[in-house]
């Protein structure tokens, strides 16, 4: 990808972050289900376009996290909040507050793995019946582990085998390939790596851990 292309990626961006500025307005003036799909799409392509430029910035060896202590409890609750259901969708999205409440503060880019964790709850969102899951617990052996799970009809086995770049046909693949991004850049002094996770348990997991 040249720079040229980066910038009117960046331009683009911004376009829509305007764009949904004015829906949101709108929303407020008049609410309509139309106007919620289009901010649902506009979100999510802005979030694609924002993921676009981190791979773009990786390949130029010019990708830099912003590594800081963050309250898990203020994270989770933006993390969610900010999702736009889908327009007639009965899923809703549940958490255990106090387990994430006894968890305190993390190190991470909260910027970035914000965008992992929405891709995930947009992908669950997409096929899942009744309830999504987003749960935070402190991993075994150290590291902290992110998970997004629903009860829809799961990954396809080639996505869990590791044959397919995008978890449903309807995807690029962008979203994984940047969480796998993101996840192997947040590593700890020893070596250890951030990593995404894959399963299918009465539906599809995502998980994302952090060391």
């Amino acid at each position: 990808m040249s720079p040229l292309i980066a910038g009117a990626i960046h331009d683009a961006k911004n376009g829509l972050n305007l764009l949904n500025t004015w829906l949101e307005e709108a929303r407020r003036a008049s609410p309509s289900p139309a106007i919620d799909e289009a901010r649902a799409v506009a979100a999510r392509v802005g979030a694609q376009l924002v993921e676009l430029l981190a791979l773009y910035r990786a390949g130029e060896n010019n990708l830099r996290l912003a590594i800081e202590d963050h309250d898990l409890m203020d994270f989770c609750q933006e993390v969610t909040t900010e999702i736009i259901l889908p327009p007639g969708s009965k899923a809703h999205i549940e958490s255990d507050v106090d387990a994430v409440a006894m968890l305190g503060a993390w190190a991470f880019d909260a910027y970035q793995v914000k965008l992992v964790l929405q891709e995930a709850l947009r992908n669950a969102l997409r096929h899942g019946k009744d309830c999504i899951r987003f749960a935070v617990a402190a991993q075994a052996g150290g590291g902290l582990r992110f998970t997004v799970s629903d009860d829809g009809p799961g990954f396809p086995q080639e996505v869990l085998d590791g044959e397919a770049r995008a978890m449903d046909s309807a995807s690029s693949g962008i979203g994984l390939v940047f969480a796998r991004l993101i996840a192997e850049r947040h590593a700890t002094p020893d070596g250890r790596h951030g990593r995404i996770e894959l399963a299918n348990n009465s539906g599809a997991v995502f998980a994302l851990v952090l060391p």
